[in-house]
């Protein structure tokens, strides 16, 4: 016989004949679970709204990123729309270098928000607040272009602020409304 060969430990005392769990274990953890849930899934609920507009306002960051370094990569001006009526972002380049380019150009990704969030307003620079009809900003070849706030909103009145600097590439996203001043 081997050394390294054992049996089983064999219980001893009170644990000896217990094979599982009572049913009355088993219903104390059911209902601790229950309860645990009934106070999660609110907020849960909430979360996944919220987070539909944030995740959309990360997307609007992520195109206006892609905007501004194709134009300092290119040195060519580009123009990002802004379709406030149809909930839509997309933009292309201003002034294309040959029709041969403009031919072989493939379409840019747009953005479209889905029902619950939309643009509230848009100003750029010093001009009024926009709410309705279509907005274009302008994108320098170096990748600059004039001081923006975009405030996405969603159902439930969340909004996130969208803050666009001309020289910095950072966007600054706030949760609350602010105004360009």
């Amino acid at each position: 016989m081997s050394v390294f060969a054992s049996t089983p430990p064999v219980p001893h005392g009170r644990f000896a004949n217990q094979q599982g769990f009572t049913l009355l274990e088993l219903i104390i953890v059911c209902l601790l679970i229950t309860v645990s849930l009934a106070f999660s899934v609110p907020n849960l609920r909430q979360s996944l709204v919220i987070d539909q507009l944030a995740a959309n306002s990360r997307k609007v960051m992520a195109l206006i990123k892609e905007v501004r370094n194709l134009a300092a990569q290119k040195q060519q001006p580009y123009l990002i729309y802004f379709d406030l009526d149809r909930k839509k972002i997309w933009y292309q380049q201003d002034v294309p270098a040959s029709k041969e380019e403009k031919k072989h150009d493939s379409p840019h990704p747009s953005i479209q928000f889905p029902a619950s969030v939309h643009i509230q307003d848009l100003q750029i620079g010093t001009a009024e607040k926009k709410t309705s009809g279509e907005v274009v900003l302008w994108v320098n070849r170096q990748g600059y272009l004039e001081q923006t706030i975009l405030h996405l909103a969603d159902d439930q009145e969340n909004v996130i602020s969208l803050s666009l600097s001309p020289f910095y590439r950072t966007i600054k996203a706030h949760d609350t409304y602010i105004s360009l001043e």
